[in-house]
C-alpha cells in the first residue's frame, strides 16, 4: 500500500468512527499504535492523523447538531438510536457545564457523538468549542497511540530507536495515557451529577 493510500484510509477510517461507523476511534488509534511499532508510520505522522481524523469528525458533529439541532431533539430515531436517558444525561452535562462537558466527552466512550451534537444544539460557541475539542484531542491522540505500543510489547525497543522529537512524543503519550485515565474517572463522575 502506498504510504499516502495509508494515511488517508486511516484518516477516513478515524473520520468514519468518529461519527458514528463501527470502527470506534480508540480501536484505530491503537492499531495506529500497533502500525507504529511495526514501523509502518512515522510517530509524528500517527499523532498528525489521528488528531486530524478525530477534529474533522468532532466538528461534523458539533456544526450538524448546531444546524439541525431542533429537528434532532424532535427526532424519534434520535432519542432511539441514542437511548432517552443518554440524551437527557447529555443535554443537563451540556447546559450546566457547556465546553467542560465537551473536554470531558473526549474520554468517555458512548457518550462522545452525543455530547458534541448536543453542543451545537444547545449552544456551546463555536471558539469555546474548538478550545475543549483541541485540549482534549491532543491528550487523548498521543495516550491511545501510545496503548497500541504498549499492547504491541514493544514500546522498549521503540525507545531506543526513534528520534528525539519521536520520544518526546512517546513521553507526551505516557503523560496523556496518566491524565487520560484521570479525566475518564472525572468524566464520569461530572456526567452522573449532571444527571442526577
Amino acid at each position: 500500500m502506498e504510504p499516502y493510500t495509508k494515511i488517508l484510509g486511516l484518516f477516513l477510517v478515524l473520520v468514519g468512527g468518529g461519527i458514528g461507523l463501527p470502527f470506534p476511534e480508540d480501536v484505530t488509534l491503537i492499531g495506529v499504535g500497533v502500525l507504529v511499532e511495526q514501523r509502518l508510520l512515522g510517530l509524528r505522522a500517527a499523532v498528525a492523523i489521528g488528531v486530524a481524523g478525530i477534529a474533522v469528525a468532532d466538528w461534523m458533529l458539533y456544526l450538524f447538531g448546531r444546524r439541525y439541532g431542533g429537528v434532532l431533539v424532535a427526532h424519534p430515531g434520535v432519542t432511539r438510536l441514542l437511548g432517552v436517558h443518554r440524551v437527557e444525561t447529555v443535554r443537563a452535562a451540556i447546559l450546566r457545564h457547556g465546553a467542560k462537558a465537551v473536554f470531558l466527552a473526549r474520554f468517555m466512550f458512548g457518550f462522545r457523538i452525543a455530547t458534541f451534537l448536543s453542543a451545537g444544539m444547545f449552544g456551546v460557541s463555536a471558539p469555546r468549542f474548538a478550545v475543549a475539542q483541541g485540549a482534549a484531542t491532543i491528550i487523548f491522540v498521543p495516550a491511545v497511540i501510545t496503548l497500541g505500543l504498549l499492547f504491541a510489547h514493544q514500546a522498549e525497543r521503540v525507545l531506543h530507536n526513534v528520534g528525539r522529537i519521536e520520544h518526546w512524543l512517546v513521553l507526551v503519550g505516557l503523560l496523556g495515557l496518566a491524565l487520560f485515565l484521570v479525566l475518564r474517572a472525572r468524566a464520569a463522575r461530572e456526567l452522573s451529577d449532571g444527571g442526577t
